[in-house]
């Protein structure tokens, strides 16, 4: 990190969270309950040898100055998540040092994998003999699920006074007139679809991952899907617990006229294999019949997927042609091509989404005041814009709401005063929270007039005056610029979340944008 620090900045101080959990490592809490017990650590209650276990374990990724001090880098710290390490540093030092940070990333990888490769095994699949009967024993208790979920749509069915063979007839009875009515079938549908949940959970919880035959960290499948490199922990339970219930179109697989879904099943079979319930595992193979499931699932995500694309596709058309005027003007107004208002300020706030990401993360802008106070030069713009006017107003606001919340408030400071012309013309929310953090002080790094807690430990890095301007000065750095084209951000976005990114699993459609949230 210190070899890609700016010359005028400092060097990085992060605190993130890994996407490996410490339960992960299966290496129990620190220190251990015997050496505790012993009096072999410090630790003089339950709750003080949890918040050291805490501190200490991988899943806190941690950088002080510049050095890599703890945790583990994964796809949290340099994939599509916030408040990353690549976001960090791209929020510090710019998209250049960014960019560098990628390709040396890129190259260290590429090597790793040239010297010492990564492969996965079949016992990465594989359960140990416990986990295998637990996992038979729990699918074994679930095999009336079926029946017991059909018989609980009918509030008027007890089955107790009769015989199996009764049972089964008065069940068909029914059943032929809820197959009738598409209201009821999918009553029974759900009432089916909640049951055989409970049961997928059940066998999920006893065999991953304590039945595995290999753990984590030595299994590269569970290394894969834990750490976000490649699959999801759908993939790794589909090979190696069960596969669950099939779906098309939100619903249970659909019954034909002869109240069969296949022709292997009987008439009216309430069984949760006969709805389309897959209890197999792609590891041991498929039944016939679970295979036939599973297509048709994926035949109705393929078809599906292929006319989303046509008209998502002439809907963004449409959406970008007509928005494509739309922009950021020099008064940080949102007008169209005719330079009628739309907005005032882009989102009610001015603020550019890309840049308000670290807006609130004040601990860490603290942490990295020197690099934020070379970025952004506040004293470049004392002088050049009118610094009392909107904080006077600001201040008026928010001592008028701590005192009368339901009562009757001015205009906003935002309605009266520019954002680029008046330094303090914040949105309300955010001065609040800067306000808040001011008086708690959380992580005792501000000078504050009250004094504070644990300064003999934690050195002070700023004033809440000098804090206070600085973060003034970043919402003012944040704001969407001029000549920014914010309808076609606003077509492509809204596109994007109902676009052609979809991929079927376990023939439920999921939407590739949802799965990064």
């Amino acid at each position: 990190m210190k070899n890609i620090t700016l010359d005028n900045a400092a060097e990085l101080t992060l605190k993130s969270t890994s996407q490996i959990k410490n339960a992960s490592w299966n290496r129990g809490s620190y220190p251990s309950e015997e050496a505790t017990e012993q009096g072999r650590t410090n630790a003089k209650s339950e709750e003080e040898r949890v918040r050291l276990a805490k501190r200490l374990s991988e899943e806190k990724v941690l950088f002080v100055a510049g050095d890599f001090v703890r945790g583990v880098l994964d796809k949290s710290q340099f994939g599509a998540a916030s408040y990353g390490l690549v976001h960090a540093v791209y929020e510090i030092y710019g998209a250049e040092t960014a960019g560098r940070l990628l390709g040396i990333l890129s190259r260290l990888f590429t090597k790793y994998l040239q010297h010492r490769a990564f492969t996965c095994r079949m016992d990465d699949l594989a359960l140990t003999p416990a986990g295998e009967k637990a996992r038979k024993k729990v699918l074994e208790s679930g095999k009336s699920y079926g029946t017991q979920a059909t018989e609980s749509i009918f509030a008027d069915f007890d089955s107790s006074s009769m015989s199996e063979t009764e049972r089964k007839e008065e069940l068909k009875k029914r059943l032929v007139k809820v197959y009738k009515d598409d209201k009821e079938m999918a009553g029974l549908d759900n009432a089916v679809k909640g049951k055989m949940k409970e049961l997928f959970q059940k066998v999920v919880d006893v065999t991953l991952p304590k039945g595995l035959l290999r753990r984590f960290p030595d299994n590269h499948m569970q290394v894969m899907t834990n750490s976000g490199a490649k699959g999801s922990a759908t993939n790794a339970r589909q090979i190696s617990v069960l596969l669950g219930q099939q779906e098309l179109e939100g619903r249970r697989v659909p019954v034909m006229v002869s109240g069969k879904t296949l022709p292997s099943f009987k008439p009216y079979d309430t069984a949760a294999i006969a709805g389309g319930y897959i209890s197999s595992r792609f590891l041991t193979g498929l039944k016939p019949q679970e295979f036939y499931f599973h297509c048709m699932a994926g035949r109705e995500g393929l078809i599906d997927t292929a006319v989303k694309t046509s008209r998502s596709g002439y809907l963004q058309r449409c959406l970008i042609k007509h928005m494509e005027g739309i922009r950021v003007h020099y008064d940080y107004t949102v007008r169209g091509a005719d330079s009628s208002v739309y907005q005032f300020l882009y989102g009610e706030d001015g603020l550019d989404v890309t840049k308000q990401v670290h807006l609130n993360q004040f601990a860490f802008i603290l942490k990295n005041h020197r690099s934020f106070v070379a970025k952004y030069r506040p004293k470049t713009i004392s002088g050049r814009i009118n610094e009392d006017d909107a904080n006077k107003h600001m201040k008026t606001i928010l001592k008028k709401k701590r005192k009368h919340p339901d009562g009757l408030l001015p205009p906003t400071t935002l309605e009266l005063y520019n954002p680029v012309n008046y330094l303090g013309a914040t949105s309300e929310k955010f001065a609040e929270k800067v306000e808040e953090y001011i008086t708690e002080n959380k992580n005792h790094l501000l000078k504050v007039k009250s004094g504070t807690n644990m300064r003999d430990k934690v050195p002070t890095v700023m004033k809440e005056r000098q804090f206070r301007a600085l973060m003034q000065v970043k919402y003012l750095r944040s704001l969407a610029e001029p000549g920014e084209a914010v309808g076609l951000l606003a077509s492509q976005g809204y596109v994007s979340t109902m676009g052609p990114n979809c991929y079927v699993l376990t023939g439920a459609i999921v939407s590739e944008n949802h799965r990064h949230k």
